[in-house]
């Protein structure tokens, strides 16, 4: 059970990589494509210049290639991200493996009969389909890389992605006769990945269509749902979030037909993401039922919940705290209101409270809720005021990005006073209740003699609080943890690494430690994957 707790923490933080691409992209498509609109172009008119629409079509369209590979992405992000040895071998391979799976695929649909002519939509309703049912035909198939084959969109990624993991690691130290000692070793994997892919492109192109059917049926069930499925989306996110998992919850409704399917201009779209960034490149209105699970869920949250909630913590700290308390903070909210990342404010109450835990977790279904009842459109998945002002305010009004402006003060002060009132009814030892809360760890005397005011020393810190470089077999990170294998736990001192400032600290198995760094994170991954490459030379 740890084993595959730990592998689906590893298999969660590689989604982050094509994820981290697209979100990004995603804000130069939108800024881009507003820019592009008829009417901004009218409130400012020295936009409609050749010069000035030719380049912001030109970012446009580069802005948009990551979202045609997106399974191509994720085949290689995987073992990039599970893989421990060799990961570039990996990542090969993985290309190798995928282009052999389509191509294995495209043979046997070949065999059967399938083809782009023969699946397509005109060619179909001449023989005596319906329109709606040459509809649903068609959108089973695509092309990848130009190579056609069955839909199976990023979970034909993914598939591919952890076989090649396994496969790698299987086969990393293979030796052969001595005749054949050229292909051994890290040779050999990409070659044995590329010959099983063939196998797996065989299989899928038999029993992809019923696992199609079911993943339909599925979204059709949380799609009916409507309301409470939005609701529910938003509640469950929040509530594993402490677990690192949400990822995979997240990546499921925006790249598969959970998230929705919709056939726009004869293509098949799948997934909540997908449905909403083409409709931003090719200036179509936005899907309310693809954006209930993207940003609009969470501005709420994030640009007014997460206020309020320090705002309660501060005003129920000791007033002689109250100052230090909003400064500790500072950094956090900054974080939250901007780009989305609420973990820098969350985990410091979250595991204080179970209470405020839970309450955090209605409230984050509630702002997935109210802008879903109000039809709001603003897409992307951060959930930030970038998000709510790029895909929201410079889309235009049809976004209805305004009820935030009267809904937003509301959730502010339903966060406010419930938080205040759980704190002071049931007292929650949060940030500047207590005079220790806000005191720095106690340092003996050979924790003084290491500074951390440089970059290395802080490493240093950190690293010997894992128990040392020769303790330490991974090192990660995601969007705000530090996330460490060690090989023995008792090792870890925690009272070192906080020296270092962390949010929090999780232990989510034996051999796995995450450390909560909120937006430091990406530098504090940097100095500590620094000190073991100088330490590891000498």
């Amino acid at each position: 059970m740890k084993k595959l707790k730990a592998f689906m923490q590893d298999f969660g933080k590689s989604l982050l990589f094509p994820i981290s691409l697209l979100s990004f992209m995603a804000i130069f498509l939108g800024l881009s494509a507003a820019l592009q609109n008829p009417n901004i172009i009218k409130y400012l008119p020295f936009l409609n210049n050749n010069i000035i629409q030719n380049v912001l079509g030109l970012i446009r369209k580069i802005a948009g290639i990551p979202f045609g590979y997106l399974p191509l992405l994720f085949a290689m992000a995987i073992p990039m991200g599970m893989v421990k040895r060799d990961k570039e071998v990996s990542v090969y391979s993985s290309i190798a493996g995928y282009i052999s799976m389509l191509i294995a695929m495209n043979y046997v649909l070949q065999i059967q009969g399938f083809t782009p002519e023969t699946t397509d939509l005109a060619y179909l309703v001449e023989s005596g389909m319906s329109e709606t049912d040459a509809v649903l035909f068609n959108s089973q198939f695509t092309n990848v890389i130009g190579i056609f084959g069955y839909n199976t969109n990023v979970i034909g990624g993914i598939i591919v992605g952890l076989l090649t993991v396994l496969i790698h690691n299987r086969f990393r130290d293979t030796q052969l006769h001595q005749s054949m000692t050229f292909y051994s070793g890290k040779r050999f994997v990409p070659i044995i990945n590329t010959l099983l892919m063939i196998l797996v492109g065989v299989a899928l192109a038999f029993i992809w269509p019923p696992i199609n059917k079911l993943i339909i049926n599925s979204g059709k069930l949380i799609s009916d749902a409507g309301a409470f499925g939005a609701f529910l989306y938003g509640m469950l996110e929040k509530l594993i979030n402490p677990t690192g998992l949400h990822h995979i919850l997240n990546q499921t409704f925006r790249f598969t037909a959970l998230g929705g399917v919709e056939n726009i201009d004869g293509k098949s779209l799948v997934g909540s993401l997908q449905i909403f960034l083409y409709q931003l490149e090719n200036n179509l209105p936005f899907s309310s039922e693809a954006t209930k699970y993207l940003a609009q869920g969470k501005i709420l949250h994030m640009v007014f919940g997460m206020p309020a909630a320090v705002f309660a913590i501060v005003k129920c700290a000791k007033p002689e705290n109250r100052k230090r308390v909003l400064s500790y903070y500072t950094a956090g909210l900054t974080a939250v209101i901007l780009t989305g990342i609420t973990e820098p404010i969350e985990f410091t109450f979250i595991f204080l409270s179970p209470i405020l835990w839970i309450m955090n977790s209605i409230f984050a279904g509630l702002a997935f809720l109210i802008p879903y009842l109000f039809e709001v459109t603003i897409g992307n998945i951060q959930g930030g005021i970038i998000d709510w002002l790029v895909f929201g305010v410079l889309q235009g009004t049809d976004t209805k990005w305004y009820i935030y402006l009267f809904m937003g003060p509301l959730f502010f002060a339903m966060y406010y006073y419930t938080y205040k009132f759980i704190i002071t009814k049931f007292n929650v030892r949060t940030v500047g209740r207590d005079n220790n809360s806000l005191e720095d760890e106690p340092i003996s005397d050979d924790d003084r003699q290491v500074s951390i005011d440089s970059s290395y020393r802080e490493a240093e810190v950190i690293v010997d609080g894992l128990g040392g470089i020769d303790n330490i077999e991974d090192v990660d990170n995601c969007i705000s943890r530090l996330r460490i294998t060690v090989k023995d736990s008792s090792k870890i001192d925690e009272s070192k690494i906080n020296l270092s400032k962390p949010m929090g600290i999780i232990r989510p198995s034996e051999k796995n430690i995450q450390i909560i760094y909120g937006g430091r994170v990406t530098k504090m991954r940097s100095i500590v994957d620094d000190y073991i490459y100088l330490n590891t030379r000498k």
